[in-house]
């Protein structure tokens, strides 16, 4: 858990490499998540806290007209 980390290059969706621990890119292969840069990942994590917060708000999310 603690000491020298070994580090894999990965492909974000978005296109950009990033760095990832090879536990963490085994674990996520394993689970069938993808691995995301931290500007994708900070996005979701924004994206869902919002959701969420309209979620316990009452407030009903807009669906798109098509």
């Amino acid at each position: 858990m603690f000491g020298p980390y070994s580090m894999n290059k990965a492909l974000c969706s978005c296109g950009e490499l990033t760095d990832v621990d090879s536990e963490v890119f085994r674990r996520k292969s394993n689970l069938g998540k993808r691995v995301e840069c931290r500007e994708c990942r900070n996005q979701r994590i924004a994206r869902e806290h919002d959701q969420l917060e309209m979620h316990f708000l009452g407030i009903e999310e807009e669906e798109p007209e098509w």
